[in-house]
């Protein structure tokens, strides 16, 4: 915190929802609850770096899926994914919102299989209330 600041809470849980870097965005919460400082601006830092992050791996991933070697694959499993958002629609990505899959893991799924980005964007929507729900549990596990 004292060396990169809310830059580096940034930077860190970007990489970290956009190319699934091994330090989660909940090590930059604690990092910050630790300083003692403001947590506000820290968690707008996070949420918005997770946002941006998520997008970020959609995107990517919406491209990889074009490539002739996970084309092939991506489409063998297609019609189970249609299948889900037929039956499902908004409620499978509530669920998949709030399950313990990693946001970048899903991220990566819904741009593989080119999820619709209205649904996209709700999964989006969920991430900081979740967000906001893991910096209340570090916190109070950190209070104890």
């Amino acid at each position: 915190m004292d060396r990169f600041g809310l830059a580096g809470m940034f930077v860190g849980t970007f990489l970290a929802d956009a190319f699934s870097f091994p330090i989660p965005p909940q090590f930059y919460m604690l990092t910050a609850i630790t300083s003692g400082g403001s947590q506000v601006a820290p968690l707008i830092a996070i949420s918005a770096a997770s946002l941006a992050g998520g997008c970020t791996g959609y995107r990517l991933a919406g491209r990889i899926a074009r490539l002739r070697l996970f084309a092939a694959r991506i489409e063998r499993t297609r019609p189970r994914i249609d299948r889900l958002f037929e039956r499902y629609g908004y409620w499978a990505i509530a669920i998949g919102s709030i399950s313990p899959i990693p946001f970048s893991m899903l991220c990566y799924l819904s741009g593989l299989y080119r999820i619709p980005l209205r649904y996209f964007l709700t999964m989006v929507l969920f991430r900081v209330p979740r967000l906001l729900l893991f910096y209340a549990l570090i916190r109070a596990g950190w209070s104890q």
